[in-house]
């Protein structure tokens, strides 16, 4: 049983690190331990903790903050079982474990070694990613609404952690690869929007093939893409179609076009030309930008057949 164990963590790992690397989150550290500096806080069972398994370490400047360079700690909590009928005991359980790892990071000398290289940095952010996935619920199974209202989360100084759990991740995969599938990976970016805290043109950067960490937990994904000579911009939506929903996307996208785009594509997964053209229709009729509404063609990321059109 405990090989059993074994090999199924290693394989949560495998998937955890793909995905990684899906999102641009290239050369990840895998598999450091960090010494606990709170070993009576953070002990376990009767005895005081030692050290702190972290699965993966990312290191990267922030697209979305001048001069902030982010270490994100991430945990990978893969199970070939459904999640829990009461999930919130499981997911303390693991929320707990990252946070403490997070807090002992902060002051290890891990953390001051992957500083070495990145110049120009005036804030360090260590942050967390929790992967709670398994194969055995729906691939878009949604976790979180469930232990949305725990309590008891904050006795750790832990800033901030993303989970991911089937939803989030099925989310990001579809959205991701259903831009990547239909201009090509190499033409399709990450739009990076200005935040208030990115307008150092020296350092600004309006698009990367590096997800921002903000953006495991957005309900929106914006793309901007170059293919065939042609700028589009592009946002795919975690919510259901609805007028009121493609109507903000519309004002939002036309705030953070840098240039005017020569095509505009939202995104919905559940969109269907029959049932809702006529209201997409009406929406871009209301827009006051004519011109930006006429760009703008709203389409389902789930594969189908009858999208093939």
């Amino acid at each position: 049983m405990g090989e059993w164990s074994k090999n199924i963590g290693e394989h949560g790992e495998d998937i955890v690190l793909s995905f990684l690397r899906f999102i641009g989150w290239q050369a990840a550290l895998p598999g450091i331990d960090v010494g606990c500096t709170r070993p009576t806080a953070h002990q376990i069972s009767s005895s005081e903790r030692s050290s702190h398994g972290i699965d993966y370490v990312y290191t990267g400047r922030s697209p979305l903050e001048d001069g902030v360079l982010k270490h994100l700690c991430i945990s990978s909590k893969f199970s070939t079982q459904a999640y829990p009928n009461s999930p919130a005991s499981t997911f303390k359980s693991h929320f707990a474990d990252l946070a403490m790892a997070i807090e002992c990071f902060r002051r290890s000398s891990q953390r001051r070694q992957l500083n070495v290289g990145h110049t120009g940095i005036s804030a360090e952010v260590v942050a967390g990613v929790l992967f709670w996935i398994n194969d055995k619920d729906a691939k878009d199974h949604d976790v979180v609404t469930e232990v949305a209202t725990c309590r008891g989360l904050d006795d750790f100084n832990y800033g901030t952690i993303y989970v991911v759990d089937n939803r989030r991740a099925c989310f990001l995969y579809e959205a991701i690869s259903f831009m990547r599938n239909i201009f090509g990976t190499p033409n399709v970016k990450f739009l990076y929007p200005s935040t208030g805290r990115n307008v150092d043109p020296s350092q600004r950067v309006n698009t990367g093939y590096v997800l921002p960490a903000e953006y495991l937990t957005s309900g929106i994904i914006p793309f901007l893409v170059e293919h065939d000579g042609k700028k589009k911009l592009a946002v795919c939506c975690d919510d259901e179609f609805s007028e009121e929903g493609l109507r903000r996307l519309i004002g939002y996208l036309n705030s953070v076009a840098s240039e005017f785009p020569q095509q505009v594509l939202i995104a919905f997964p559940n969109y269907s030309f029959s049932a809702h053209s006529r209201q997409a229709a009406i929406v871009k009729a209301s827009i006051a930008d004519k011109g930006f509404a006429e760009l703008v063609e709203v389409v389902s990321y789930r594969s189908d057949f009858r999208s093939i059109a």
